[in-house]
């Protein structure tokens, strides 16, 4: 009995682990979609992030920050490349 516990309790530990590894690649990732507004791009990282909390991982409200505002001004970047390109 005592073995079956043991044996539960290190799948789940493995189970956690390999969740929390495909959230920190999925956070580390993260880009905005081609296509994708704001709103929708927003909600997809806080999904990220809840499921990082829920397993123990957090990360500064900064990191966040930074995070969403690269992504927003590279994704600005490529629109206005893009326009230029069509204008010319």
């Amino acid at each position: 009995m005592l073995n079956t516990l043991v044996v539960t309790y290190e799948g789940i530990l493995d189970v956690k682990r390999n969740k929390l590894s495909v959230f920190i690649c999925n956070y580390e990732l993260f880009s905005m979609e081609k296509g994708e507004d704001v709103q929708c791009m927003f909600g997809c990282f806080q999904t990220i992030l809840n499921e990082l909390r829920y397993l123990g991982r957090t990360y500064d409200n900064y990191d966040h920050i930074d995070k969403i505002i690269c992504i927003l001004v590279n994704n600005f970047v490529l629109i206005s490349d893009r326009d230029a390109f069509t204008i010319s």
